[in-house]
């Protein structure tokens, strides 16, 4: 009796010494920190193009999306941004403006949280930088398509 309750007690410490060590080695890492993020971005081919040709060239800003929020996202008028992105994975977006002598563009840069890898990179929206004497005259009207100068 005493050697079978001393094998059922090794089997249950082995037991719960190999739960353990197999959810050790599955448990995901840390996510990388912002500035790890941002300076990953600036590896993408875009922000390298931009930095090459233009002086001009910062962070807009760096956002953390968690899985579920990607997820949402493959679903969505922007899933070919998402859809390369590992299921159960972060993300952080990086985006950087890049300012030419008048105007600019900006590039967005999507980066695996888990595994500091760049899964896309895109251009975004152009913007035009408007002179102190367009906006005096108010040469300049609204619409669907953004600011147009007359």
């Amino acid at each position: 009796m005493k050697k079978n309750l001393e094998k059922v007690v090794i089997l249950l410490v082995m037991g719960a010494f190999s739960v353990t060590a197999v959810n050790s080695l599955t448990a995901p890492s840390n996510p990388i920190t912002k500035e790890e993020a941002i300076e990953i971005s600036k590896r993408a081919e875009l922000v390298r193009d931009g930095m090459a040709a233009y002086a001009n060239v910062r962070v807009g800003e760096a956002t953390f999306y968690n899985s579920s929020w990607v997820e949402r996202m493959k679903t969505g008028h922007n899933r070919e941004i998402y859809l390369r992105v590992p299921e159960g994975h972060d993300v952080w977006q990086v985006i950087w403006s890049v300012h030419k002598v008048v105007g600019g563009y900006l590039v967005i840069v999507v980066v695996d949280a888990e595994t500091g890898i760049i899964i896309q990179e895109t251009t975004g929206v152009g913007f035009r930088m408007m002179d102190k004497r367009t906006l005096q005259e108010g040469n300049f009207k609204f619409s669907s398509q953004g600011v147009s100068i007359c």
